[in-house]
């Protein structure tokens, strides 16, 4: 769950760091997203917790729910993924700005509940520390590469930037849709197969709509030359 919410942290930290300008912007934004991706998640978690434990009915509607939201963010970012001005700030680092960016992390909780279904109750608490410590340190790394990005850009083509980018954005897809697919799996179909199954699963999948909307992406430009 690090890896998903961080690398989308991170894509995001790359694209506002041009406005962030001074110390006390880039201290608010690092605060801002470290602590909602570590307390969003622990509310969506305790929240999925006591509908299932109260109302055990509702646990295949929550799988559901969970793989839905997972699905319908997925979409929206490949949607956008290659409009990144769109993406851009106007400059000013707020609240609503932060929670834009950290509202995934919210739905995340009950795509998590199926992963920590057995474990202990330290083990599930540290989990979410650790999550924000994750993000906090993807953050810190991009603010980094940002500022030497002038340089890194010397040495590398956009072409070969663009593939990094599209492999970055394949692993964070599919950590997420890991989450998704495992919660459809767990509440939905209780299911017990192997947690490794679904994460190949994801990845695979991810592999083919991402290869599927660039194909798509492509036709147009072939058409018309």
């Amino acid at each position: 769950m690090g890896l998903g919410i961080g690398i989308d942290v991170a894509i995001a930290t790359f694209m506002q760091a041009s406005v962030l300008s001074n110390k006390k912007m880039r201290i608010t934004w690092i605060l801002g997203v470290s602590s909602t991706h570590t307390l969003f998640p622990m509310f969506g978690y305790l929240l999925t917790y006591f509908s299932v434990q109260t109302l055990p009915v509702v646990t295949p509607l929550v799988g559901m729910v969970a793989f839905v939201l997972i699905s319908i963010f997925i979409i929206d970012e490949i949607k956008s993924s290659n409009n990144i001005e769109n993406k851009q700030s106007n400059g000013l680092i707020n609240i609503a700005l932060i929670f834009a960016v950290s509202w995934d992390a919210l739905w995340s909780g009950p795509a998590k509940s199926a992963q920590v279904v057995g474990w202990s109750e330290w083990m599930i608490w540290l989990s979410f520390v650790i999550v924000g410590g994750v993000v906090t340190a993807f953050c810190l790394s991009s603010l980094y590469i940002a500022k030497k990005v002038c340089v890194l850009s010397l040495g590398s083509s956009p072409k070969h930037q663009h593939k990094i980018l599209g492999v970055s954005r394949w692993i964070q897809y599919s950590v997420l849709s890991y989450f998704g697919l495992l919660a459809l799996v767990r509440y939905t179909f209780a299911s017990d197969i192997s947690w490794v199954v679904v994460l190949f699963l994801s990845f695979f999948l991810m592999w083919f709509v991402l290869k599927a909307v660039s194909y798509r992406s492509e036709e147009p430009r072939k058409a018309f030359l």
